[in-house]
């Protein structure tokens, strides 16, 4: 949702837009208010030309947007990217991905002395600037290549660049041989872990979870996912813990459907199984093909700004 107003500082008409205005019509708007999400402004109708990003908040005129066009034309809203990676995207020094590499995954206000004549979008969506401190013209990236960044922007070089926030995504994890969901227990103290087990869908914040910079944290708890004891051993026990954030807090949720610790990458989440009273503890476990208990389904429960 976006409030747009014909004068600065609010004033005027005013009009609010939920999806995309190919023309702003006469009164071409001057001030915003971003109610939701966030939107691409753009200086010709048709939602062409130059584009200013904004996120959620008030801009009381034009140049608190970043454009230095005389009128806003057309805009749109910029829509969710479903991603279980944090941002990243390379640049490279060269066109077609060669020469000089760098790798930038958090805002970076300066690129010093690096030109980037191509690049590649891994994750995330990306607001890239043609100077330094987020300065002069703007444009979104979205997951992709670009061999000719120069033929594609007009631009000699890259100045700033970095990640839109985005709001973030819970999801479920339902184990793929048993149809249940993994479940926490409630956190007492700091001194011991929780248990997590699988469960039928029972729609609670147990079964919910937010995964970001590689944590998977509970929604009911804010505890993470942990591999207790912290070493990579096969069959050490996973469970809940409260977040500090190191490697053995840390998962990547891989393409084919399993979950693997930062501890090493060839041990993935997976139920301990057996006859014993430990048979529903999750684990780490060496990865096997025919270990049904290894792939996980990721299912997107909702978003939260």
């Amino acid at each position: 949702m976006l409030w747009a107003y014909s004068q600065p500082h609010y004033r005027g008409v005013s009009e609010g837009y939920e999806g995309e205005a190919g023309t702003c019509g006469s009164a071409s708007p001057m001030s915003f208010r971003v109610i939701r999400g966030s939107w691409l402004l753009f200086d010709e109708e048709g939602c062409c030309g130059n584009q200013y990003v904004l996120g959620e908040g008030l801009y009381p005129d034009l140049i608190s947007c970043g454009c230095v066009a005389a009128s806003v034309k057309s805009l749109r809203p910029i829509p969710y990217v479903s991603s279980f990676s944090d941002p990243s995207i390379s640049l490279f020094s060269l066109s077609s991905f060669e020469g000089l590499k760098m790798v930038v995954v958090t805002p970076t206000e300066h690129m010093k002395d690096f030109f980037t004549q191509s690049l590649q979008v891994h994750s995330g969506l990306w607001v890239v600037y043609e100077y330094s401190n987020y300065k002069g013209c703007q444009m979104l990236l979205q997951p992709g290549e670009l061999p000719m960044w120069g033929e594609h922007s007009g631009w000699d070089t890259i100045g700033s660049l970095r990640p839109l926030k985005q709001p973030r995504l819970y999801v479920q994890v339902k184990s793929r041989a048993l149809g249940s969901l993994l479940t926490s227990e409630s956190v007492k103290d700091d001194s011991s872990p929780a248990r997590v087990t699988l469960s039928p869908a029972c729609s609670l914040d147990t079964q919910r979870w937010l995964f970001t910079g590689g944590l998977l944290r509970c929604k009911a708890s804010k505890a993470c996912l942990s591999v207790i004891g912290g070493k990579a051993t096969v069959g050490a026990r996973v469970a809940l813990w409260p977040e500090h954030g190191r490697t053995h807090q840390r998962w990547s949720l891989n393409n084919n459907g399993t979950i693997s610790s930062h501890l090493n990458h060839k041990l993935v989440l997976d139920l301990r199984g057996g006859t014993g009273f430990k048979r529903d503890h999750l684990v780490v476990n060496e990865f096997a093909t025919d270990q049904a208990t290894q792939f996980w389904d990721i299912e997107e429960y909702f978003k939260d700004s």
